[in-house]
């Protein structure tokens, strides 16, 4: 009998947090979830004996020393997978042991997707003398309110894109979040890929929009996404955060080839994203959604962002009066912000609205201490 869920992840040398996900989801105890590892690392000796030194039967493992790419890799992760729900995260993510009962609570609600809590996990490696931060070891999360509301997937990315896809907002993605496999099989009809674009996080939501009926944000933790020195391949910690994209070694070749036009061929979350989105609208096939898409603004923001390289967006932005006064907006915006956040700051331990707890060891840390503040009756009856 198949499990309910799978918590699928794509892989590749990095065991040190993935041994603490095996072990998380080992303490769940349950038959109704299941942990496919993808894994496309270099050599799998030292994974292979982890496994061996003890039975984990909510495991299955696959390995394969091919090239693969980040989408590639994925797509063979949820093509093993077996459950009637997927949730995809990475190796340096977890989930909490409620995720059993989120998906039972879809089910019985026939919900094609949720997207959980704001939560996120920082690993000890976390390189906070550089970013001059103190996140090591912490655990954030926004407060704990046993609501939810349902979402209109098409109206949430037609904001996004009029702000240039430079914010995910509450659009639905199988990253982090919960889809129901047969709204998946649809999109894998399509092309047989469940991932079109460089970004498989972005194409895949964007995709996805157009085929979810039933949508629902929730304000409880189910997921903990994880930061580390190696997450995106450790990009975020290279100078100004960018890369050429021949150096990114987890998109194809054919990602590089096909590159839109219109963006820059340069590997940073503020090009990356709406490039990936573009994909995942061309490859469903809704091709008036791409005009839609406000490449002023996201120059404009690239160029705050990656204030060195702003010759670059001035160069290629279509309206330069547009552009000077989403600058100008952006900024101001961005100063309330941060002034705000400082103020509350001072007043508890929160930063921009979400609590903050320190010196927890690992990611089952933080797992435990999320569920001992969570009612025991969590999903909505």
């Amino acid at each position: 009998m198949n499990p309910l869920l799978s918590v699928i992840v794509p892989t590749k040398n990095r065991y040190k947090y993935l041994k603490h996900l095996i072990d998380l989801i080992d303490s769940f105890n349950s038959n109704d979830i299941e942990l496919v590892i993808q894994d496309n690392s270099d050599n799998n000796q030292e994974i292979l004996l982890f496994l061996d030194n003890k039975s984990y039967p909510n495991v299955r493992y696959f390995y394969t020393t091919d090239k693969l790419s980040m989408s590639r890799n994925s797509d063979a992760a949820i093509l093993n997978s077996t459950g009637e729900y997927v949730c995809f995260i990475g190796d340096d993510d977890g989930v909490c042991r409620n995720i059993i009962d989120c998906a039972k609570w879809m089910k019985k609600s026939d919900i094609d997707a949720v997207k959980p809590s704001k939560v996120g996990y920082y690993w000890g490696d976390y390189n906070k003398e550089k970013l001059k931060d103190n996140l090591s070891q912490t655990l954030v999360f926004k407060k704990i309110k046993y609501s939810f509301q349902f979402v209109e997937p098409l109206k949430e990315l037609e904001t996004t894109l009029k702000i240039g896809f430079q914010d995910k907002r509450n659009l639905p993605f199988l990253y982090n979040g919960i889809v129901k496999r047969s709204v998946l099989n649809e999109i894998y009809s399509i092309g047989k890929t469940y991932f079109p674009g460089g970004s498989p996080d972005i194409s895949n939501g964007v995709s996805l929009c157009f085929y979810i009926k039933k949508y629902a944000v929730i304000n409880i933790p189910v997921v903990i996404p994880g930061t580390s020195y190696m997450t995106g391949g450790g990009i975020h910690k290279r100078e100004g955060k960018i890369s050429n994209l021949e150096d990114v070694g987890f998109i194809d070749q054919s990602v590089i080839d096909n590159w839109e036009k219109k963006i820059p061929k340069i590997w940073a979350g503020k090009f990356a994203w709406p490039e990936s989105a573009l994909k995942g609208l061309k490859y469903v096939g809704y091709f008036e959604y791409l005009e839609k898409m406000n490449y002023d603004y996201m120059f404009a923001n690239f160029s705050i962002y990656h204030y060195p390289y702003r010759k670059l967006a001035w160069e290629y932005t279509p309206n330069k009066i547009k552009y000077i006064s989403y600058v100008f907006w952006i900024l101001s915006y961005n100063i309330c912000r941060v002034t705000k956040n400082k103020i509350v700051a001072l007043f508890c331990n929160k930063t921009n609205g979400l609590i903050r707890v320190g010196n927890m060891q690992t990611i089952i840390d933080a797992e435990k201490y999320l569920m001992n503040k969570c009612d025991n009756n969590l999903f909505f009856k």
